[in-house]
């Protein structure tokens, strides 16, 4: 009996400590809005959106580019680009990128339609050994679209470790925007 209830105890311990994307899309500066037009070929700014957020700036093409499947080398892209973002099938994002209307380069990242999000990585593992040894490995990253013409990008990440009755954890995340380009701006 004490066995069962030591089990269940654990298992209560990991889905407590899983993070939802919902409590993640409370983050970014603006709520996330249904997925219609924000990825039918849109394009955003490859340079992150200026935000008074302290949190990593790292440019749209390379953001997506770690999700490829085949992870074969690609361009640089300059932070002035244009990315494009069209949603296919509602499992697979194809991603353009543009300079000076030419097209550069492009690849197809695997996702999953969430109502207002894509998930684009979704990772949890959990190590049980009971009263001696428990490790929780998560990893999560989603794509919104925001009210605010913008897209939001953000990961989270923790590892948590207990040895006996002493644990720790090392959490991490990042939120990255990204402005959309209008019509008349590319011209």
């Amino acid at each position: 009996m004490k066995r069962f209830i030591y089990i269940i105890s654990i298992g209560l311990f990991v889905l407590a400590s899983c993070t939802s994307t919902r409590r993640m899309s409370r983050k970014f500066s603006e709520k996330p809005e249904v997925i219609t037009s924000q990825f039918s070929g849109e394009r955003y700014a490859n340079k992150p959106a200026d935000s008074s957020r302290d949190y990593a700036r790292i440019p749209l093409w390379n953001q997506l580019a770690m999700y490829r499947p085949e992870k074969d080398s690609l361009p640089e892209i300059h932070r002035n680009a244009e990315i494009s973002l069209s949603l296919e099938k509602n499992n697979m994002l194809k991603v353009i990128a543009y300079q000076d209307q030419e097209q550069l380069d492009g690849f197809e990242i695997p996702v999953r339609k969430r109502g207002k999000y894509l998930i684009l990585e979704n990772k949890t593992r959990v190590i049980p050994i009971p009263i001696i040894y428990f490790e929780v490995k998560e990893s999560k990253e989603i794509l919104a679209p925001l009210k605010n013409n913008r897209i939001g990008i953000h990961g989270y990440s923790d590892h948590t470790l207990w040895i006996l009755f002493f644990g720790a954890s090392s959490p991490g995340r990042s939120i990255n925007e990204y402005e959309r380009i209008d019509e008349m701006e590319r011209r």
